[in-house]
């Protein structure tokens, strides 16, 4: 259910906030502070997100092995009011189909199997959001709110930044604070459980911290950190735990839950391949005690003639949650249990390509990214693979306008 994709930094997530940055809206990660676009523009892109079929030596017999097909829709408008205000509105739709994850097993062998959802779930999310930037001197200022809305679930948030150009014009100091608001709604499309929750809430708080500095004029660098804090109900209403010991256990995880994140960013042009060059790293630890390490690396190269070849490679590691285990055989005396796989130990790669080309105020661009989970790609060593990982495949074409 589209639901689970909010309880983490998941692959689905993640591959569809790939396909969100490559909108020119969120582009300006490492610039200064500065002055609006001087034209408006509008961007839109379609993505087709195909997660891979259960292996049948992960798979239980029961529910359906093909997994998420997600459609998504996004479009972008940047409009700059006047000298001094831009308004920037986003809005994306999604249609999602397939069979979930639903609980893990053992086998006759005591090795951990998948139990999945029957193919029935189908649903919809839309959400849109707008921000304004208000230059003001040497700050700009972005308050920015939305909202998400699907079958069981909605959204309201909302967030305010500041950025501070310094008087070298080569230092910007940013910082911020955002909130949301969400409620969940399980229904009965994956199974008709009478014990399940009827609704809930949660909220989510964080602030950043961050640094840009342009090292000299090919090089920029940018450092964050971020504190989150998640109260309320964290728990999957969609699956269940299994424990020899306990039948009938649901996922139950603490009712708080709080993030640091600290992110290196670094843009270099390199005159010798005439191309730009980038390496981000993030590091997070939460006190349900996972660690992760991203690395991401690539080029983009632009031709004279207009067209452009980008290429990155994004390496991915965490630990488990310390209540999480593929099944149980005792109860736990903190009465935690979980055996979502994202909340597992393992490792992921991924590789993206994107070629476009821009003609007069038109670019066209088509893009695909393969991502493959595995324990043999974590930093550490792992016993027992999760049987739940996903490897999955997401293709995107967009097309961008310029008003000049």
């Amino acid at each position: 259910m589209s639901y689970n994709k909010k309880q983490n930094i998941s692959p689905t997530l993640a591959a569809l906030y790939s396909a969100a940055f490559a909108l020119p809206a969120y582009n300006k990660t490492v610039e200064a502070a500065g002055a609006p676009d001087s034209e408006p523009s509008i961007s839109a892109r379609i993505s087709k997100y195909d997660e891979d079929r259960l292996s049948s030596s992960n798979f239980s017999g029961l529910g359906d092995q093909k997994r998420y097909d997600i459609e998504v829709g996004q479009v972008s408008v940047v409009y700059p009011i006047n000298d001094t205000v831009q308004l920037t509105v986003d809005s994306a739709y999604e249609k999602m189909s397939g069979a979930s994850p639903w609980f893990v097993q053992p086998d006759a062998e005591g090795s951990p199997v998948q139990v999945m959802s029957g193919a029935t779930i189908d649903d919809e999310r839309f959400d849109a959001s707008a921000k304004l930037d208000i230059y003001k001197g040497k700050y700009t200022i972005s308050p920015s709110v939305g909202f998400s809305t699907e079958k069981d679930y909605q959204a309201i948030f909302g967030g305010v930044s500041v950025a501070r150009e310094l008087d070298n014009k080569s230092t910007t100091l940013r910082g911020g604070i955002s909130a949301s608001f969400d409620e969940v709604k399980p229904t009965s499309d994956v199974v008709n459980d009478p014990n399940r929750i009827d609704s809930d809430d949660k909220e989510n708080v964080s602030a950043f911290v961050g640094i840009g500095q342009v090292i000299n004029k090919n090089t920029v660098v940018q450092s964050t950190f971020t504190i989150g804090h998640l109260s309320g109900f964290l728990s999957d209403p969609y699956k269940l735990v299994f424990n020899s010991a306990v039948p009938g256990l649901r996922d139950n995880r603490p009712d708080d839950r709080t993030q640091y994140i600290w992110s290196a960013q670094l843009r270099r042009w390199s005159e010798t391949l005439s191309a730009a060059l980038h390496a981000d790293y993030r590091f997070y630890y939460d006190d349900w005690n996972i660690r992760s390490h991203t690395l991401d690396v690539g080029f983009l190269k632009h031709t004279d003639s207009g067209w452009s070849f980008e290429y990155s490679m994004r390496y991915y590691s965490q630990t488990q949650a310390e209540f999480y285990e593929p099944f149980y055989q005792a109860a736990r005396s903190d009465g935690y249990y979980s055996s979502d796989y994202r909340l597992s130990p393992y490792g992921a790669l991924s590789f993206r390509v994107k070629l476009a080309e821009t003609i007069n105020n038109w670019t066209v661009g088509v893009s695909a990214e393969r991502y493959i989970s595995d324990k043999s790609y974590s930093l550490q060593s792992v016993d027992v693979e999760n049987p739940g990982l996903v490897d999955f495949t997401l293709f995107t074409f967009g097309v961008d306008y310029s008003f000049k």
